[in-house]
């Protein structure tokens, strides 16, 4: 009889811990590609995102802290009944069609913004269903461990991880899925309503939770080593992010192995093997240091492998020095507190110190120099003093290498600067005794210029003469005489992402270059560090913000621009933003083309094949493609542009026949991307 009674309520918190973990993170990549667009398709967006969802992960456990602390567990269930009652309530926000932010205001504080008003009540619940859970399974069952449910929780949250870019993004629309997480939030509460109604009365009123033993021994290390995870987590992100497209795919495959390691060491204490993970991480800070300043050297696979190790052995070290560490059940509320506060800091770290202090991504570097130190936090009685020379002197090791390498490979530097966008660097290098500066996007090239006469009028790197969009800006042709004279001694350009400004040279007297350009970064240095702006013949003007919310903005107050040529390379990167390629974008820019005009997209990518998905584009709009590919030479990259219009006469010049070759692959009719669903596994190589 006694089995009867309990097994349902064991299945009941089980269901209801797996439910709120599961929506806990679903609903981060969903947010995130929502927000996407909006700011430049950037990899930030997601570590913005999870400045929000680690802070609101904190207030949950602040608030299941306070109300277990300081309530009995009737009045618990009063209180956290009426909330889950408002979370319903506030829902709609999310349910309706369009979510869009106020990009006007600094991108951070837009993002925050936004997910505070769409989910901040839901998701602070949510966060705190976990601690909660235990505390009440605690007091439910005393002789059972509830940290076996943390490490179901974290089991819940990798499930909902991985549902998401294999189930919920390739079948349905973005707002299916808000729709669908709306669906999933409601059948939580109902559980956690029967949940709480049902158990709660049954325990003693006297039931309370502890404060953490806030000593230097405890709170400091459990606060340190969370935070360091963190930090490594988002790290680890970007660096693999900074060059490849931020796909959800990407974002949620750290996250995985994040969790993975906190529910292998709380599930399982004796999983947790010190020596074998220290020696691997070891191994990991080497790697770090190669990819850090050598990785284009590595393909894809080779740096996906490498960073993930690194990923994951830190934090089975991080996480396992919690397991080992942490304190009786009791105390588990402050415990799991102190968790999501050094999950903040690690946050606060990543968004908004490390832009401030550092030029370029510096934090990979350090926090794996902070995880081999902490990791030598003495614990009682000790070390003898020869391990711990040793140990500080292989910190000191790594510490000097990278100062070595940071001088070797850092003494060209002209300029840096960091932002919300990105890192950027200006260079100037001797080439054949000639000196060129060159414009460095993460570790891409996005443009170069020699700096002496004659070379200084010339384009370089992909924008060269010969290329796709050299050659349609300097041949453009209308389909027919139509135009009068003015009118084709007068060409108006369009060029979505600015580089260096190289296409500028292109511009003849009574031409307008209208530059759309989403980071001021680049706006700076393109005007103080190149000349090739201020040196064209052309009438030049610059535009700041997203290129596809500006030129939406423009056809609503002042109508199309009428370009002749449209030039998109607002590819930050081998980063794709996937929003400038779906088709609502493509008949965005054809509104603002001349009928014949010709849109030129820069396609030159390590990792992505976008051929079949422009190819389907053109055919939707009953225009054709044509694939322009310049081989390298010298300094000079391989180029890849695809040209599309309908403009016969422009294309069967000569020149364009001669330039035009194969395609690289075979057509995929099936790709093909919209506002409201696009995969980039679709088109990896």
């Amino acid at each position: 009889m006694l089995l009867l009674i309990v097994e349902p309520a064991l299945a009941l918190f089980a269901l209801t811990i797996l439910l709120s973990a599961a929506l806990l993170f679903l609903v981060q990549p969903m947010l995130a590609k929502q927000l996407l667009p909006y700011f430049g398709g950037g990899a930030a967006v997601w570590t913005a995102c999870m400045l929000f969802f680690q802070s609101l992960l904190l207030a949950g456990y602040g608030y299941a802290h306070l109300l277990s602390r300081y309530l009995a567990p009737k009045s618990q269930r009063w209180v956290h009944s009426s909330l889950l009652l408002m979370a319903l309530a506030s829902l709609p926000l999310l349910w309706r069609a369009n979510i869009q932010p106020d990009v006007l205001a600094s991108p951070l504080a837009a993002i925050l913004l936004l997910l505070s008003l769409t989910v901040g009540l839901p998701y602070l619940l949510l966060s705190a269903t976990g601690p909660l859970l235990q505390h009440w399974f605690a007091g439910r069952f005393p002789f059972r461990s509830p940290y076996r449910l943390y490490a179901l929780s974290n089991l819940g949250s990798l499930g909902g991880l991985l549902v998401y870019p294999f189930l919920l993004e390739p079948l349905f629309s973005l707002g299916q899925q808000r729709q669908y997480w709306v669906l999933g939030f409601v059948l939580f509460t109902l559980c956690c309503l029967l949940l709480m109604w049902r158990e709660l009365g049954q325990l003693s009123p006297a039931i309370r939770a502890v404060s953490a033993r806030l000593n230097k021994r405890y709170a400091l290390r459990w606060l340190g080593l969370s935070a360091c995870g963190v930090v490594l987590l988002l790290a680890v992100t970007q660096q693999i992010t900074q060059n490849v497209p931020p796909v959800p795919f990407l974002w949620v495959l750290p996250l995985c192995l994040y969790l993975v390691s906190y529910i292998v060491v709380f599930n399982k204490p004796a999983w947790y093997q010190r020596g074998l993970w220290l020696y691997v991480f070891c191994l990991s800070m080497v790697f770090g240091l190669l990819l850090f300043y050598l990785g284009r050297q590595f393909d894809l696979i080779s740096q996906l492998l490498l960073y993930l190790t690194i990923l994951f052995s830190g934090c089975m070290l991080c996480h396992g020095e919690l397991a080992r560490l942490k304190p009786e059940p009791q105390y588990l509320t402050g415990f799991y507190l102190l968790l999501a506060a050094g999950g903040v800091l690690g946050s606060v770290v990543v968004n908004l110190l490390a832009p401030m202090l550092f030029s370029q991504h510096w934090e990979f570097l350090l926090v794996l120099l902070a995880i081999y130190l902490l990791l030598q936090w003495p614990d009682r009685g000790g070390k003898p003093r020869w391990q711990q020379g040793l140990w500080l002197s292989g910190g000191l090791l790594f510490g000097l290498s990278v100062l070595g390498l940071e001088w070797q490979l850092g003494q060209h530097n002209v300029y840096s600067e960091r932002n919300f966008y990105g890192s950027l660097v200006v260079r100037d290098l001797v080439i054949a005794e000639q000196r060129q500066r060159q414009l460095i996007d993460g570790t891409t090239s996005h443009g170069a210029q020699y700096l002496e006469s004659p070379l200084s009028g010339q384009a370089q790197s992909y924008y060269r003469s010969g290329t796709g969009a050299a050659l349609a800006m300097q041949h453009f042709l209308p389909s027919a005489i139509t135009r009068n004279i003015n009118q084709l001694q007068q060409r108006h350009f369009g060029l979505v992402g600015l580089g260096a400004g190289a296409l500028a040279v292109y511009g003849n007297p009574g031409d307008s270059m209208l530059f759309y350009e989403l980071n001021p970064a680049v706006i700076k240095v393109a005007t103080e560090y190149f000349s090739y702006l201020s040196d064209s013949a052309a009438a030049v003007d610059i535009v700041p913000g997203d290129a596809r919310l500006t030129l939406m903005a423009q056809l609503q107050q002042q109508g199309s621009s009428q370009f002749d040529v449209l030039v998109l390379d607002a590819f930050s990167s081998d980063s794709i933003p996937q929003h400038l390629l779906t088709t609502e974008a493509m008949q965005l820019y054809w509104q603002h083309l001349q009928s014949d005009g010709v849109l030129a997209v820069h396609v030159s990518n390590n990792y992505l094949d976008l051929t079949s998905l422009l190819r389907n584009q053109a055919a939707s709009l009953g225009l054709e493609a044509y694939f322009i590919a310049s081989k390298a030479e010298g300094t000079n990259p391989a180029a890849e542009w695809v040209l599309i219009t309908g403009n016969q006469r422009f294309v069967h010049q000569p020149i364009i026949q001669q330039a035009l070759s194969p395609w690289p692959s075979a057509l995929n009719r099936d790709v093909s991307w919209t506002d409201q669903r696009s995969n980039l596994l679709q088109v990896l190589k």
